[in-house]
Formats: structure tokens, C-alpha cells, sequence
């Protein structure tokens, strides 16, 4: 079974992570970490002023967040029991829930694992929700690993 785990880093997709791959056990891991580099690409807001960052700063910026995203797959790497030789290490810059669909279809897995930060309704209604994005719009069934309360705190 080929896995893909999506992961930033956080106590919540790491712990997902490791119970995903407890439960399914997987042959093949794919780690993703999805960089959101729009920031440093959207130098160009500052409207009649010109650009709030130069093209120096958008490079030392985007450069920052795929150190950052990096850090995040070593750590995830670190925290799961599997062997390092079935684990294939993915940073991808994009949209979160888009990347993660799209990544899954391109290694063809068998599976998404993604953890929930257990939002509410309202704050999913209001700010979206990756996993549920995954959920919904993945070919492939989804794996939505939910905190313990000692995690995150809020399992609402």
C-alpha cells in the first residue's frame, strides 16, 4: 500500500502521521509538505509605491519558507517507525488541499493521510479546511486522523 502523508510540521499532523502509519501499515510513504510561497510572489502589492518587498527579499523569503517546509518533513521523517528506504520526501509550493490532491494522483497512491486540527463548523465554514478540500475532491479514500484532546486541546 502506497501512503501519502500530508504534513506541516505541527504536533497534530505529525501525531496523524504516526497513527496513519500504524493503522495502514503502508509498503511505500509519501511525505508532503506543501510550501505556501505566495507571499514572497506577491511582492507586487504595494500598489503606486512599487513592491512591498525587492526581488532580494521575495528570494530570501520564499528561500525561509521551503527551509522551514524542509524542517517539517525532517521532523515528520524523525517521528514516524518507518524504514527511511520506503519513504519518499516531497516539498511542493501551492495551495494546500489543491497540492495534496494533485500529488496524490501524480505517485498514484493508495491513500491520503491528512490530520484535522478539529476546527468547528463555523471556523471550517468560514476559513476552509484542508483536510475536508482532501476529503471531497481526492480520487483516492482519505484517511482524517482528528487530535487527541491532549494534542490540540479543542476537539470541537
Amino acid at each position: 500500500m502506497h501512503a501519502l502523508i500530508a504534513t506541516d510540521g505541527s504536533e497534530v499532523s505529525i501525531d496523524a502521521a504516526r497513527k496513519g502509519v500504524a493503522l495502514l501499515r503502508p509498503t511505500r510513504v509519501t511525505l508532503l509538505t506543501v510550501a505556501d510561497t505566495s507571499v514572497a510572489e506577491d511582492s507586487g502589492a504595494g500598489g503606486f509605491e512599487g513592491p512591498l518587498l525587492s526581488p532580494t527579499e521575495a528570494e530570501e523569503t520564499r528561500s525561509a519558507i521551503l527551509d522551514e517546509g524542509d524542517d517539517e518533513l525532517a521532523a515528520t521523517i524523525a517521528a514516524i517507525a518507518v524504514d527511511p528506504a520506503v519513504v519518499e520526501r516531497r516539498l511542493v509550493e501551492g495551495a494546500s488541499g489543491q497540492t495534496i490532491v494533485h500529488v496524490a494522483d501524480e505517485v498514484h497512491a493508495d491513500v491520503v493521510v491528512v490530520g484535522s486540527h478539529g476546527k468547528g463548523w463555523f471556523k471550517r465554514m468560514v476559513l476552509g479546511s484542508v483536510s475536508e478540500y482532501v476529503l471531497h475532491h481526492s480520487r483516492v479514500p482519505v484517511l482524517v486522523v482528528r487530535p487527541d484532546v491532549a494534542t490540540e486541546g479543542d476537539p470541537s
